[in-house]
């Protein structure tokens, strides 16, 4: 899906340039954001544990082999400060938290353990994120802005595997710092109506953690009252991390999709 985001983006972008706008009560910034969400998340999450002498462990999907849900309500919240009229600093938070237990019907390598037949294996997974970016506006005018900047996501991943309720000796704990470019299109639409399209991606290594990531956003607000707006928000995001050090041996890849609404206070 990923490859769609990059023309989605410059669809979003013409539609705003060629639509017509009105004058406006709803403003491109604001100094201070604090938003609000209920994100329905749909996820899709596989995961590799191997050894410490680096035998390949079962790559496991949470949600096709685990029995993991594959959707979840979940709540977001994010603050944004526009310091100066090209400047803004962002912060955003998120936190997954999902339980399963399933029966193992073939023997499966999770570290330096082996899973036999029909034991019920368990599974406690959290993901916590926090996102914080930088974006500078080279280009504001009257009705649109666009600029770039740099971020970095944190993803705090705690996975905890339990064979017939025993704890499995198996480290898939892994705090990921993954940094990013990312891109900013926002326009307003007649007098309460405002847009925000937005795209990020890089791929890094860092020590012994390779880390790639690709984040798309599509939100339209309306400005219903002085200082609250209200909106409807798209997110998607992939994350692959590969380790093979002491902090993390194995893989990990998650693709997250959500639908959010929110509340957005201003002032």
């Amino acid at each position: 899906m990923k490859r769609f985001i990059l023309p989605i983006v410059v669809v979003v972008i013409w539609m705003g340039a060629v639509m017509p706008v009105d004058g406006a009560d709803v403003s491109l910034f604001d100094p201070f954001n604090l938003k609000l969400e209920a994100s329905w998340v749909n996820m899709n999450t596989t995961m590799r544990i191997d050894s410490k002498n680096h035998d390949l462990g079962a790559e496991l999907s949470f949600e096709d082999d685990l029995g993991l849900g594959d959707q979840e309500m979940v709540p977001s919240a994010a603050f944004e400060w526009q310091f100066a009229t090209k400047h803004r600093l962002a912060l955003r938070w998120q936190d997954i938290d999902r339980s399963s237990s399933t029966q193992v019907l073939e023997e499966i390598r999770i570290g330096d353990e082996i899973i036999p037949i029909d034991v019920d294996l368990g599974l406690a997974f959290d993901v916590t994120t926090w996102a914080i970016d930088y974006t500078y506006y080279p280009w504001v005018k009257e009705r649109w802005a666009a600029g770039f900047g740099i971020g970095l996501r944190i993803m705090d991943i705690t996975t905890v595997f339990t064979a017939d309720g025993l704890e499995v000796e198996a480290d898939g704990t892994v705090t990921a710092p993954l940094p990013y470019f990312n891109f900013e299109y926002r326009r307003i639409f007649g007098d309460k109506w405002r847009m925000r399209a937005g795209l990020g991606w890089l791929a890094v290594t860092i020590q012994d953690i390779d880390g790639s990531q690709w984040i798309g956003r599509f939100s339209m607000e309306h400005q219903t009252f002085s200082n609250v707006g209200f909106g409807l928000g798209l997110n998607y995001s992939t994350v692959d991390v590969d380790g093979a050090g002491d902090k993390f041996r194995g893989a990990f890849d998650m693709d997250i999709n959500d639908v959010s609404l929110y509340l957005r206070f201003h002032f």
